[in-house]
Order: structure tokens, then sequence, then C-alpha cells
């Protein structure tokens, strides 16, 4: 427990001074009208608000935007306006809520955690989530560029960065095993190049809908 206290703290410190000093993620665009459409969302990791931009615009009924760094939060309050949306700063499994949701968005949420702990993660989300509820999961795939061999290796597929944050790299048989007490699970793996006048660098994500 203290070890995870340490940890998490640790984390929060380091998104924090990244936010501070002018950390910013592109535009998310959704296409999700038939799963968000007047449903509660839980979105784990708001950070700047580029995701819950997308998800507004789909009108659900209420979205509780998660993120362990005050500054993330402090960042996405100013851009977006909205009343359907509830601002919590918390680590996930701090989160003391009764409601359960229709939606989960675990968008490169989950690969901020070692194995052993993404485990841990996945259950607090299905307590989290609606018999019925759906999780939408985007995170990135092995042989994505971010999976530099020069960075620390801490364990099979995952690294540490010059920062001190680690990143998790899925592989699709992993997702499956990870969700497999869900009913229904669809994955798609997309492979393209970020970088117009690089082709050799390439971005691997896998995008899965998994329903409860």
């Amino acid at each position: 427990m203290f070890k995870h206290v340490f940890y998490m703290k640790n984390q929060e410190t380091i998104w924090n001074s990244l936010y501070s000093k002018g950390l910013f993620w592109k535009k998310s665009t959704l296409e999700l009208k038939n799963i968000i459409i007047k449903k509660s969302v839980l979105e784990l990791g708001v950070g700047n608000g580029k995701t819950l931009k997308s998800i507004l615009n789909q009108n659900p009924k209420q979205v509780v935007a998660l993120d362990i760094s005050g500054e993330a939060i402090k960042i996405s309050e100013e851009s977006i306006k909205s009343n359907k949306v509830i601002y919590i700063k918390s680590d996930i499994f701090k989160l003391d809520i009764r409601e359960k949701f229709d939606v989960v968005f675990c968008y490169y949420f989950l690969n901020n955690f070692k194995k052993r702990r993404g485990i841990e993660v996945i259950n607090k989300i299905k307590s989290l989530l609606k018999s019925n509820g759906t999780i939408l999961f985007e995170d990135f795939a092995t042989g994505d560029f971010r999976e530099n061999k020069y960075l620390k290796k801490i364990e099979e597929n995952t690294i540490q960065k010059k920062n001190g944050l680690i990143c998790h790299f899925f592989e699709k048989k992993e997702i499956f095993n990870l969700f497999k007490d869900f009913r229904d699970i669809k994955i798609e793996e997309k492979t393209f190049s970020p970088i117009r006048t690089d082709k050799a660098i390439r971005r691997r994500i896998l995008k899965a809908v998994i329903r409860n």
C-alpha cells in the first residue's frame, strides 16, 4: 500500500509538472454516437480535455472527468465550459462514488500502469460500470515508435521514460486476456505514419469496444 501511495504521488507530481510547462494533446474525434448519446460517462485521465470535447459533441447525459493531475483538470476546466461535466481530481483507486456508468472511456490510461496494477485498474473499472455497460479502450500497441529500445525497460513491453513516467505497450491477445471476464470484446488494430515526411516512423494503436 505504501509503495502504491508513493508511486501515485510521484506520478501526480510528474504530470503536474508536464501540464504546467505546456503539455498539450491534439484533439480527438470520435464516431460513437449510438454508444454515448444520453448515457452517463466516466472518462479516465481527462488531461487537457482533448477527448472530452468529442464526448460532449455526442450529447451524453453526464460526464465525470477524472485525473490525478490538478494542473490537467485546471486546463480542461478553463477550455471546456459545460454543466454536463463533473471534474474529480483523484487516483482511480481512491475514487469513492456510488454512481455506476453506462460508458467508461479508457483512452491512453491503462498504459500508465505496470501489468499487475493494470489488472487492478480493470477490476476497479468493472465496479464502476453498469451491468450492461461499455468500456471504450484505446492505447499504444507493441511496435509503436514510442517503444524505443534506448529507454529503460522495466518489464515485458513496458518502458520508463526519462521524465519518470512508465508506458506499457499492449498486444491484441493481452487485451482479450485482461478483459476475459467481459461478455463481448471487439478489437481493431491500426498502424499509420503520424509524420508525412517520414514513413519509417510508425504509430500502432489498439482500439476496443468491451461490453459488460
